[in-house]
Parts: structure tokens; sequence; C-alpha cells
């Protein structure tokens, strides 16, 4: 067995929870962008309706959708809650363990693989951050609305763009320097090779 980082219990809690937690969120997501958009759902409603002699305006329609997927809304706001207590901890669990190291990212002793791992990660929680704050600020109607909104709703490129990175940067640790990193992302220990 060779030597690799061990991952505590409670890092890789958190990190799980955090991903399926992100997850959900970019679920969310997708779904008011696409199968549930309250202008598809209105067409759907509308001709639907017209079918069985009930006609209703298309105001009146999109007010319907908009109540139909409100509970999945609903949802997005708790798990963005959740969130905000699993980053909390997380980034007060890593300044405990490891204090906050902003040298990876500019010093030269330190390989460039490592150096855009440190920075995709700062950039990424960074932008975490920015989407939990956003996110907050419009459900709690602080500060100037369409302003936050539209910043919150770039959180769906960052996220996608991280989920993709993350996703590659473990494939390609698999078949190099890091083998077995999701066995010790699940159960803690690096497997025998």
């Amino acid at each position: 067995m060779s030597k690799s980082k061990q991952y505590s219990g409670a890092h890789r809690l958190l990190h799980w929870l955090i991903a399926f937690s992100m997850l959900f969120m970019l679920l969310t997501i997708f779904l008011r962008l696409n199968w549930m958009n309250k202008y598809v759902m209105s067409d759907i409603l509308m001709e639907q309706l017209t079918k069985v002699g009930v006609a209703i305006t298309e105001k009146q329609s999109i007010k319907i959708a908009k109540v139909i997927r409100g509970n999945m809304f609903e949802w997005h706001i708790y798990v963005g809650y959740l969130l905000i207590g699993l980053y909390s901890l997380r980034l007060a669990l890593n300044a405990k363990m490891h204090g906050f190291k902003f040298s990876n990212l500019t010093s030269s002793a330190i390989p460039a693989k490592e150096k855009f791992q440190s920075w995709v990660y700062t950039i990424f929680y960074v932008c975490v951050g920015g989407s939990l704050i956003t996110g907050t600020c419009i459900v709690n109607d602080i500060g100037p609305h369409k302003l936050l909104e539209d910043i919150h709703k770039l959180s769906l490129y960052y996220l996608v763009t991280f989920v993709v990175l993350h996703f590659v940067g473990i494939v390609i640790g698999e078949f190099t320097n890091k083998p077995n990193s999701v066995s010790e992302m699940i159960h803690g220990k690096q497997e025998d090779e």
C-alpha cells in the first residue's frame, strides 16, 4: 500500500453532503430552465385545458405554472440554507486542519498542476460563497434584486464547469499519480494495489 492522503470521516461526510446538495441544486436549475419553464408549462396547461373545454389566458396559465413549480423552488431554498451550513463547516474544518494556504497560488516551488488545482478550488469556493450570499439576499429581499438575481444565475456556469473539471481531474488522477482517490473519498483508506 502506497503512502496516501487520509481523509477524515468529517471531511468525507462534508464532501458528499456538499456534492449531493450541489447536484440537487443543479437539478432544480435545469428543471426550472427546461421542462418546468413557466412558459413551457403555460403552453401545456392552455393546450390541455382547451381540449376539455376550459379556456384560460396566458397570464393565468403562467400563474398556475409558477404555483406548480413553487414547491421545487422552496426545496432549492432549503438546500441553499443547508449549503450555507455545510460550506461554513467545510471552511472551518479546513482552517482548523490546514489554515488558509494561499501560498499554493503563487509559489514557484509548487508544480504547475498543483497550482492550477489550487486556483480552481479557490475560485470555486469564492463563487460558491458569492452564490450563497446572493441567493440569501434574493430570498430575504436585500439589495438590488435584479442585479443579485443576474449574478446568482451565473452559478449554473461555474458549477457545471467545476463538476466537469473535478471529474476530469479524478479520472486523470486515477490513471496517474493518485490511484484509488475515489476509494479514499468513500471509505477513507487507500485500497491495496
